[in-house]
């Protein structure tokens, strides 16, 4: 067993102290590979090539195939059989012989490479694969370049001709914990090793070598002292039955004697002690090493006082040894120390008075320690995968850590103490991903662990799936357990993700005002949501989602954040298919729960075509049609009168049902006047609902048209110096647009019902309870949502999801956005800077009194930032309406932010309607680094309108080299909830974030 991988294991069995880290391995380059996996009838399986964008180049009887990403690690991937390899880059050349086709595979940047299960990491790999039909590519994008790319000219000078690579035999990667000195493949016919021999500082060697007659059979001796650095080349062993090799082994010391056979010492060292040794690997090897011993192999190191090394018996002892390792998942430091470390054989280890920390102290503030920590072979595991023709192991024997007198130790105080703790060496399989401990007035004390659930039921992990087993408890609630993951094939095309959720409630919800104690309406809650995407080996892909909620406030009550951003929970099924400029989709949709607002397709089909060109592309067609049966139903009321429910809240939306369709065309001619681009268009629809708002059939035909102008400018001005302003010259860049719209109707809006959602569901109920809230039960026809949505023109663009939302409209609107830059930074290496950016605009309705309530001009609105610095910026927005009951929302703030030091606001916001809703809020939030140990943040949000906090937060964290603590207090007035928090935690890589709403449950 090699230097390297024998000292790696042995420190291996105390990596269970901490039993946290994820398997990780080495990016190595292999041969080409030659693999033929055999198909039916004797006949080679297909070759699929997937990517989200492909290139592809034909020559003679030749075809090159780029691909590129795809999926979400982001690897494109090329696959036949049990065979797979994924990578960032891909290419594949593709020649036709005559049994049938050849293909060569170059992959590179993040390679993985997945063999009947077994999976090897890698930098750059070559492939030869034989199939008896053409490779079949899966791609989103396809482009077909006129001359080959860089990157398949790089792939050809690589891999060549199929016949010039020769047949390597290669060894195998397993996948190895981050606390393994990560090996690197070779070929396993490789039979020597190399032994480079040079000073360890600018000081010439003291160097001796003689035959050593004292044993038999003589030994050759090689002593050399004042300081010397070994390199180590070739060395081989199997590990979990597999041909493994460290790579290049770096070891350093005052003093070091080697012995090997005497045949070898006229081989390569000069009489100053330099040189190379080569020798066959069969050649006996002994290492002693003495004296500030340092062994380096990748990014690990390996320090002691004393150690020897056997290499072909398989013994090694190092005296005071620590290791330090990176774990590259956390960018952490990782330290094993122990007194001695010992292999007594092939697969025996034993280490004694051993800890380990992740504390970069000398003597760290906390470690895990052990009197003993033994690795010998151990039972095998019922899901081991057995080897059919042999009976034993596919992987070899495995290994156990048996883990004697183990404690935890804060400071040299004890805190946890276990006897005896025995293991798998190479996997610990602790499940548990995470916990969390929180206590608040909602959910009373509380406990949330996270699992890993291939672990959990002891299973192999399934590339590209990912699921949890979710296991609560809050005393104020009761238990809560769940399931949920996401998946992405990448080869068949397929992702989604899942989530099934159960919660024993026993208690009352609190979701803010007068809605702080509403019963639910079951004991029994949660949620089953499946969403999923399958990619077909045509242009069709196929959806489908599954979406049932026990009752209407759960996800709200116990999952606010997901409820307010998420989609929302449908159940539907359908597919899709794109050709070009042109798109088809059937679907259907069933609503599982009666307490939402929604419209059941059952079915429903949408046709589009997009800017197909016309005449030549002197003009250009788009068009929506979808025809369906819908079934619109407003929601079952609340069980709690406490819950506020106003009948008919939603704009448009009653109990009705019957057939919907539509069909929408639009054309645009598009052409150039000096430098303004001119685009005249004209729309015409016509649309029926079989059972519309009137309760009888309703159709409507529709004529829209008018003409959009823009113009781009750019002014320069270098002269424009000053100081104080910041400014080293000035470009202003602009972009204006106006555009007139007509549109006439033969319906009224008041008579179409809106099958079609404006809103998500949690914007819904909005709507429901501010109905009563702030207009005393009947909204106001200046806030209808319908109505604000077709002065904005939401209604009237060629795709638009909402067709109903129409009305005979004349409109102007203008749209003006300016940005002014200069130039910042040091003589030599300037940068553009954005100094000002203006964004504004407004509508003209020439017939107001129709279309804007009585007022030619409304939507006036604009967005402001003026950098001030680069640190310090003037934030505002807003939009204004000139009529009586108009909007009149805006902000503006002051934002400074350093990126070493921390960040300050301090904003006033207005949100008014008047005669009705009236708040101004002043918010103001920091994060500060007040020394190299302490950071605070902290919040505040105050309504000056009405005298009120709308919640507070205010967070101290310590950091320190062995602890991070956090102290965090918070309050949401809304919902009468206060949380106290206190986080101790190891500081295990980089600082963990001082945002401690996670740990308070508080919603701002």
């Amino acid at each position: 067993m090699s230097i390297s991988i024998r000292v790696s294991a042995l420190l291996t069995a105390a990596a269970l102290l901490l039993a946290a880290a994820e398997d990780c391995c080495a990016q190595v380059d292999l041969p080409v590979q030659r693999v033929t996996p055999s198909g039916s009838h004797g006949q080679t399986r297909e070759v699929i090539a997937s990517g989200e964008m492909s290139a592809v180049w034909e020559s003679e009887g030749s075809r090159i195939i780029e691909l590129h990403s795809g999926g979400e690690d982001g690897r494109a991937g090329i696959r036949q059989g049990q065979t797979q390899l994924r990578a960032r880059k891909v290419v594949v050349v593709e020649s036709k012989r005559d049994s049938g086709y050849e293909v060569r595979v170059y992959a590179r940047d993040n390679v993985q490479y997945v063999n009947n299960g077994h999976t090897r990491h890698l930098a750059t790999h070559q492939m030869y694969l034989q199939s008896s039909d053409p490779v079949r590519v899966v791609s989103n994008i396809f482009t077909n370049p006129e001359s080959p790319t860089l990157l398949m000219k790089e792939a050809v000078r690589k891999i060549g001709e199929p016949a010039r690579q020769p047949v390597l035999a290669t060894g195998f990667q397993t996948e190895r914990s981050p606390f393994v000195l990560p090996p690197e493949v070779k070929n396993s016919q490789a039979a020597s090793r190399r032994i480079q021999v040079r000073p360890r500082s600018s000081e010439p060697l003291q160097f001796d070598s003689f035959i050593s007659r004292d044993t038999v059979p003589e030994e050759q001796v090689y002593k050399f002292t004042g300081g010397v650095n070994v390199l180590i080349e070739g060395l081989q062993t199997d590990v979990s039955g597999q041909p493994v090799s460290p790579g290049v082994l770096d070891l350093s010391a005052d003093r070091v004697i080697i012995w090997t056979d005497p045949d070898d010492r006229s081989r390569g060292l000069e009489s100053s002690g330099t040189g190379t040794i080569i020798q066959s690997k069969q050649t006996r090897l002994q290492v002693y090493l003495e004296g500030n011993i340092l062994v380096r192999q990748g990014r690990n190191t390996v320090t002691a006082t004393h150690a020897f090394f056997d290499a072909n018996n398989d013994r090694a002892l190092l005296m005071n040894a620590e290791l330090r390792s990176l774990l590259p998942q956390s960018d952490g430091t990782f330290r094993i120390r122990a007194e001695r470390l010992r292999q007594t054989s092939l697969n025996r280890f034993h280490a004694q008075n051993a800890w380990t920390t992740t504390s970069p102290y000398g003597k760290p503030g906390y470690r895990l320690q052990a009197s003993d920590i033994f690795v010998e072979p151990g039972p095998i595991s019922p899901f081991t995968e057995i080897d059919s023709a042999t009976g034993l192991p596919k992987n070899g024997q495995p290994l156990w850590v048996t883990a004697v007198n183990s404690r935890l130790l804060i400071g040299d105080t004890p805190v946890l103490s276990l006897p005896r703790i025995t293991a798998p060496a190479e996997d610990p399989h602790i499940p548990i991903r995470g916990a969390a401990v929180r206590h608040d007035r909602i959910f009373g004390a509380q406990v949330k662990t996270v699992w890993n659930l291939t672990k959990v039921l002891g299973q192999r992990k399934q590339e590209g799936m990912d699921w949890d087993l979710l296991v609560d408890y809050m005393h104020q609630r009761g238990p809560g357990i769940g399931v949920q993951g996401e998946y992405n094939q990448l080869f068949s095309g397929t992702r989604g993700s899942a989530s099934v959720l159960w919660q024993l409630d026993h208690g009352a919800d609190n979701l803010g005002l007068d809605r702080q104690n509403l019963a639910p309406d079951q004991e029994n809650r949660g949620q089953i949501i499946w969403r999923h995407k399958q990619q077909t080996q045509g242009p069709a892909v196929l959806f489908g989602e599954i979406g049932f909620i026990s009752d209407r406030n759960y996800r709200e009550s116990f999952h606010e954040q997901i409820f307010d951003s998420d989609k929302d929970a449908e159940t539907l099924l359908g597919i899709r298919a794109d050709s070009g400029a042109y798109s088809a989709t059937l679907w259907s949709r069933y609503e599982l729960n009666d307490f939402q607002v929604s419209t059941d397709w059952l079915p429903r089909m949408d046709l589009y075509s997009f800017s197909a060109p016309l005449f030549g592309g002197a003009a250009y067609w788009s068009s929506h049609s979808m025809v369906g049966y819908g079934r619109l139903d407003p929601g079952a009321p609340p069980t709690d009168p406490n819950d506020v429910w106003t009948p008919g809240a939603i704009s448009g939306v009653t109990g009705l049902n019957g057939l919907v369709a539509m069909t929408r065309h639009q054309i645009d001619a598009p052409f150039q006047m000096g430098p303004v681009t001119i685009n005249p268009f004209v729309m015409g629809e016509a649309a029926v609902q079989d059972e519309a708002l009137t309760a009888e059939e309703v159709d409507r035909y529709l004529v829209s048209g008018g003409v959009r102008a823009s113009l781009s400018a750019t002014r320069v001005m270098p002269f424009v110096q000053s100081e104080f302003w910041n400014l080293n010259g000035l470009a202003h860049r602009s972009e204006n647009t106006i555009e007139y719209r007509a549109t006439d109707v033969s319906r009224n809006i008041d008579e179409f019902a809106q099958y079609n959602e404006i809103d998500d569901n949690a914007q819904e109920r909005g709507r429901i309870r501010y109905t009563i809230h702030e207009f005393g039960g009947l909204v106001p026809t200046e806030f209808d949502p319908r109505n604000y949505a077709i002065r904005q023109g939401a209604g009237v663009w060629v795709s638009s999801p909402w067709h109903e939302l129409v009305d005979d409209q004349q409109m102007i609107r203008f749209v003006s956005r300016n940005r002014l830059q200069t130039k910042a930074g040091p003589t030599g290496s300037q940068r553009i800077r954005d100094w000002v950016i203006v964004e504004s605009g407004l509508s003209f309705f020439p017939d107001g009194s129709r279309d804007n309530f009585g007022e030619d001009v409304g939507l006036i609105f604009g967005n402001y930032r003026w950098n001030i610095s680069d640190r310090t910026s003037l934030l505002a927005e807003g939009i204004v309406d000139l009529f009586s009951n108009s909007q009149d929302v805006w902000s503006i703030g002051l934002l400074n932010q350093r990126s070493t030091r921390g960040s300050v606001y301090m904003g006033y916001r207005q949100v008014k309607a008047r005669n009705f809703v009236d708040s101004q809020t002043l918010v103001a939030s920091y994060s500060y680094r007040m020394s190299p140990k302490w950071i605070s943040t902290g919040s505040v949000s105050y309504d000056v309108a009405v005298g009120e906090s709308r919640g507070s937060s205010l967070t101290f964290s310590r950091l320190g080299l062995d602890w991070i603590v956090h102290l965090g207090f918070g309050i949401d007035t809304s919902k009468d909830n206060v949380g106290v928090a206190l986080a101790i935690e190891p500081r295990f890589g980089p600082p963990s974030p001082t945002n401690m709403s996670y740990l308070l449950g508080l919603q701002q």
